[in-house]
């Protein structure tokens, strides 16, 4: 992680374009882009460009596969392209050509290797109205960091495509599972580069692993104990620190947006209830008084309002908010048999949760304020929710039927792109948390 840290943007010269960049995407509502994307040049450390070479086509298929995957891109064929990667890089596309392939757009790129050290850089054109969507972005980093550095690129294309944030250089903390194993890890959005946490202590139950806003920390629970307890993981330190050891029931943690408190449940008064904690002085507020179970508390991203989820109303989990310093709570889901995992988006205009009725748990989005419900998937066991940072795709846990095994998938806001985040061994994965973006 510290690695990840040493990459630099430099810009070279950009203007932003992002209004015409809307324009270019959302003229055809979900209907993906074509666009082309020739494997970036190679260049020596006098700067002297060539052939793309075995590394920078490994950033470009990592590019490309960011684009692609989002649901918003379709990388044309490489083998249709008419304009080859080194002429493009010295000499600029030749619309015409790039025009008779289909693209929209057409990104020119090369990478620079000198020594331990890695130099990218990029230009992006609007094949339609030929000419340059400003005027050049450079990526440095240690060569070790080279999946980061092309996840940079990708962030920057959709940004300018799209007029919104990329989602690419965030990190994912889950659940890893083989067989009854199971323990903490954290990988790319994309699935590579898994890491698999060291707590320390083996073969303990973990669970429920939470990203802090700046993406440097964990809430996890563990049973090492015996009794489930919450603890904070520091990233870049290893440094563990145990967090609560009340009598009963502690879990759900959940980060202030400031990342100075936190929100459990407990059941150390013989009820599990909502509570927020102060991380610094570790004093303790009980939120909610209700002789039913409360549980699952999330914030809203101005901090000032919590989620949870209470069967308060006739033994059936809903949810429900609540002013994140005490109050009365208020209802916001009537239908469906059961409502569970609230999880706010990052602007706060919508929440995800999950649904189960008809014998399935479905993953779904509300307004903040319950209308507008649109059920996103049609499975039999989805469930806990996660935003990407820029608020455009939800991350959720899929348990499959028959094996009961469980898998990460995503699925675009709309509904739209379902697809599978796919480990390389074909470890299990659940329980996810989505980081901020990793700069």
């Amino acid at each position: 992680m510290a690695l990840l840290l040493t990459a630099v943007a430099l810009v070279l010269s950009f203007s932003c374009e992002s209004a015409h960049a809307r324009k270019l995407v959302f003229k055809k509502g979900l209907t993906a882009m074509p666009i082309a994307l020739p494997a970036f040049v190679s260049q020596n450390a006098q700067g002297k460009s060539g052939a793309p070479d075995a590394l920078s086509q490994r950033i470009t298929e990592v590019v490309s596969a960011d684009l692609g995957n989002s649901g918003f891109f379709k990388i044309q064929n490489p083998d249709t392209y008419l304009q080859g990667s080194l002429d493009l890089w010295n000499r600029g596309p030749n619309y015409r050509e790039w025009r008779l392939v289909g693209a929209d757009a057409v990104v020119g790129g090369s990478a620079l290797r000198d020594g331990d050290k890695l130099r990218v850089d990029f230009y992006l054109y609007d094949v339609a109205q030929g000419k340059l969507i400003g005027k050049g972005w450079r990526f440095s980093a240690t060569i070790n960091d080279w999946r980061h550095v092309a996840h940079r690129v990708s962030d920057e294309i959709y940004k300018r495509l799209t007029g919104q944030e990329g989602y690419f250089t965030s990190r994912i903390a889950f659940v890893a599972g083989e067989g009854r194993r199971k323990w903490l890890a954290m990988m790319d959005a994309d699935g590579a580069n898994r890491i698999d946490l060291d707590l320390g202590v083996k073969d303990q139950l973990v669970l429920s692993p939470r990203f802090s806003p700046d993406g440097e920390r964990l809430f996890y629970i563990s049973y090492e104990s015996g009794e489930p307890r919450i603890y904070r993981w520091e990233l870049y330190t290893g440094k563990r620190v145990r967090l609560t050891a009340f009598p009963g029931l502690n879990s759900t943690p959940s980060w202030s947006p400031d990342g100075t408190k936190m929100a459990l449940t407990l059941s150390k008064d013989g009820n599990p209830e909502i509570y927020v904690q102060n991380l610094t002085t570790g004093q303790l507020k009980r939120i909610t008084r209700h002789p039913g179970i409360d549980t699952s508390p999330t914030w809203s991203p101005d901090g000032e309002t919590l989620a949870f989820v209470s069967d308060r109303s006739g033994g059936k989990p809903q949810i429900y908010t609540v002013r994140a310093r005490g109050g009365n709570p208020e209802r916001l889901t009537f239908e469906g048999k059961r409502n569970l995992d609230p999880a706010w988006s990052p602007n706060g205009d919508r929440m995800a949760f999950v649904r189960n009725e008809g014998g399935k748990f479905r993953i779904g989005v509300m307004d903040a304020d319950g209308k507008n419900v649109q059920l996103l998937t049609d499975s039999w066991m989805d469930e806990e929710p996660t935003w990407s940072p820029n608020g455009r795709v939800i991350l959720f846990s899929r348990q499959e039927r028959g094996s009961g095994e469980q898998h990460l998938y995503t699925i675009d806001v709309t509904g739209a792109n379902e697809r599978r985040v796919r480990l390389p061994d074909g470890v299990e994965a659940s329980g996810a948390s989505w980081s901020p973006l990793i700069r």
